[in-house]
């Protein structure tokens, strides 16, 4: 069963969040950097709180600058509280890139796409 989905726009990051099959799915897609990161964060936070497992999905995620992955990494630790938080990749190689040059990469637990 499927929520509604709703979507914010602040810039050039657009965050979509719908909960689906008793997980909330928070998409990003654009550019994640410190100029929208508040956005980002806060679609994350209100999730969090909620204790419903949280699916980030970045396929469309073009970049992502160190606010971005900070974020990232807050969301990661906030998760051994036991909010289960899985991620889909992003599709682009520069996002990648980044994530596996920080290290990031292996640290992320996948979701299935």
């Amino acid at each position: 069963m499927s929520s509604e989905q709703r979507e914010i726009a602040d810039g050039t990051l657009v965050v979509r969040s719908q909960e689906s099959d008793g997980s909330f799915v928070i998409a990003f897609a654009g550019e994640l950097d410190l100029a929208n990161a508040g956005t980002a964060e806060n679609a994350l936070e209100g999730s969090l709180a909620n204790g419903t497992p949280i699916i980030v999905d970045m396929r469309e995620l073009e970049f992502i600058d160190s606010t971005g992955i900070a974020l990232l990494v807050s969301t990661l630790s906030r998760n051994e509280g036991g909010t289960r938080v899985s991620f889909i990749p992003s599709d682009f190689p520069a996002v990648t890139r980044v994530l596996e040059l920080t290290g990031l990469a292996d640290r992320l637990p996948l979701a299935e796409a």
